[in-house]
């Protein structure tokens, strides 16, 4: 069996800038309102940008930051939104099409806002059966067509992508997954077909900042790590509140940046990993966790050895 390397990385935002002090001015809220409930100071919107376009972008990025990278070795492609506008051809298909990509495999993963961790999930167990030797993970979202101008959705979401190259290797590098599914609390956090998102903020609260600790200490276990072992905890950036809850409880380094970019959904992740790598955050042998969690009820996490 293989192991997995993250071997590059991207990301891409649009270049609507939309900041929290505006969207309070426009729904006559006080100053400061957004950032104190959520964490959040700008968020950006799609204009003319299609998902697609978001994707594309961000695997650009990636090119462009790894000059030896040839796009044309990627085998598989899969792709995670809650935003999808064509069933097909699908993200996954349009992004192969896009690159010229030839000899590859694709799929989308539909698992609501932590649906990355299912997609690098599916991507790794590819890997590790040698059925895949570089995958192409992208997690892209556009959710500012999705608000409807519900305050309680406004403030919170933004759009982009970001993606990560994962790479088959002989070396043994830990990697263990731990997702589950919850049926009974579904309608909490929805979106339908014609992608209406709808969130009881009480419930989700409750959800995020309790079975995300309770995920993330059977995954230690799991693993025979040590908790302070784990560099950081990447979360999808969900709202500050839950964030610094869930830093508080499990008392490891957690990485945000929802301040900058928002609630992105799918994207979150991957544009954080980005981050962290570009600004040189995490090493090589450095053990961290993606923790996901959102509409499904969908809950999981990742600790892999970087």
């Amino acid at each position: 069996m293989s192991s997995v390397k993250i071997i590059a990385t991207g990301k891409y935002l649009p270049k609507k800038e939309i900041k929290s002090e505006d969207i309070e001015k426009e729904n006559n809220l006080e100053d400061g309102y957004i950032y104190k409930r959520t964490g959040i100071k700008t968020r950006y919107y799609s204009l003319d940008e299609t998902l697609e376009d978001l994707a594309i972008n961000s695997v650009k990025d990636m090119i462009r930051k790894n000059n030896n990278l040839n796009i044309q070795d990627v085998d598989m492609i899969v792709t995670s939104s809650t935003t999808y506008n064509n069933m097909m051809p699908s993200l996954s298909f349009r992004v192969q099409k896009y690159f010229n990509i030839k000899d590859c495999m694709c799929f989308d993963v539909l698992a609501g806002c932590s649906g990355y961790i299912n997609a690098l999930d599916i991507a790794q167990k590819y890997i590790a059966t040698s059925s895949a030797k570089n995958v192409l993970v992208i997690g892209a979202d556009i959710l500012s067509k999705n608000i409807y101008h519900d305050i309680k959705t406004q403030i919170l979401f933004g759009d982009g992508a970001g993606c990560v190259l994962l790479k088959a290797i002989k070396e043994d590098k830990k990697y263990i997954s731990n997702i589950k599914s919850f049926d009974d609390k579904n309608q909490i956090l929805t979106c339908s077909m014609q992608h209406e998102l709808f969130m009881n903020g009480k419930e989700v609260y409750k959800f995020a900042t309790s079975k995300t600790v309770e995920n993330i200490s059977e995954i230690i276990e799991k693993s025979k790590e040590k908790i302070e072992d784990i560099k950081f905890i990447i979360p999808h950036q969900s709202n500050i509140k839950i964030l610094e809850k869930i830093c508080k409880k499990t008392g490891v380094n957690m990485y945000t940046n929802i301040k900058r970019y928002g609630n992105t959904f799918c994207a979150s992740i991957p544009i954080a990993l980005d981050e962290l790598f570009e600004f040189n955050q995490i090493k090589e042998n450095d053990k961290i966790i993606l923790l996901g969690y959102g509409g499904g009820l969908n809950l999981g996490s990742i600790l892999m050895e970087v």
